[in-house]
């Protein structure tokens, strides 16, 4: 059971965006604290809903335990009381959800967590309005870093792919996102100082240090996640 709940770690390092449902009338934007019961006692959590430019409901959930914070939700979907909330990492270990219900006052929101074969009671309850980040702005980067790159994470006798994307805006910054598996993109803080590259998540505590080859054909290095620190290595992508 401790290395089902612990799978927000690793992968959650790499992963995330928002894919959004919505139906009925439960208005479940806020920030919302609580725990989720586990065998050792209670696990703390936050979870933030709000509403995006096009209306649609996204949200976030940040678990100190992990040290993950504001990491992104792949699905939000009301359906009258009932609020299902989705985390998709993308290791492969497929998805977990907050599956509960509204309480009629709309101050609590209760029901289980679902990870595999497990059901893990939580309860939350709404403390103010959401704390949803926008993505850093970073100093523009050169040319030849923005665009769309691709790597493969080995661990042991597992491997995962890894999407890295990073581009110039109109603004004169830059922004990045990376993921992992099948997982939505995550926002990253961009660093480039004399030929060398630093990225570091902004809702999990994880970085890559590396370089770019002088042909632009690869940039190699270090990710770093807590105590591991494995070579990692981008070439573009191939579309």
């Amino acid at each position: 059971m401790t290395r089902s709940i612990r799978l927000f770690a690793l992968a959650a390092v790499l992963s995330a965006s928002v894919t959004v449902a919505r139906a009925g009338a439960v208005d479940p934007t806020g920030h919302w604290e609580g725990a989720i019961v586990v065998p050792s006692g209670e696990m703390p959590f936050e979870v933030d809903i709000g509403v995006d430019e096009s209306a649609a409901l996204v949200g976030t959930f940040t678990n100190p335990s992990e040290q993950l914070v504001g990491y992104p939700l792949s699905k939000v979907v009301v359906d009258g009381a009932k609020v299902t909330l989705e985390i998709d990492t993308g290791s492969g270990s497929g998805s977990q959800r907050f599956v509960g219900s509204v309480s009629a006052e709309g101050q609590v929101l209760s029901g289980e967590l679902l990870v595999s074969v497990y059901g893990l009671p939580f309860s939350f309850r709404r403390t103010g309005e959401a704390r949803i980040a926008a993505p850093p702005h970073n100093p523009s980067i050169d040319a030849a870093l923005a665009k769309d790159w691709q790597a493969t994470l080995v661990i042991g006798k597992s491997s995962l792919p890894v999407r890295l994307s990073m581009q110039n805006n109109a603004d004169g910054s830059a922004s990045g996102t990376w993921a992992s598996g099948s997982g939505v993109a995550t926002p990253l803080r961009i660093a480039e100082e004399g030929g060398k590259l630093t990225l570091t998540s902004t809702v999990a505590p994880a970085s890559f240090v590396g370089a770019m080859s002088a042909d632009g054909t690869e940039i190699a290095g270090t990710l770093t996640s807590g105590a591991l620190h494995q070579p990692l290595t981008f070439t573009p992508s191939v579309r």
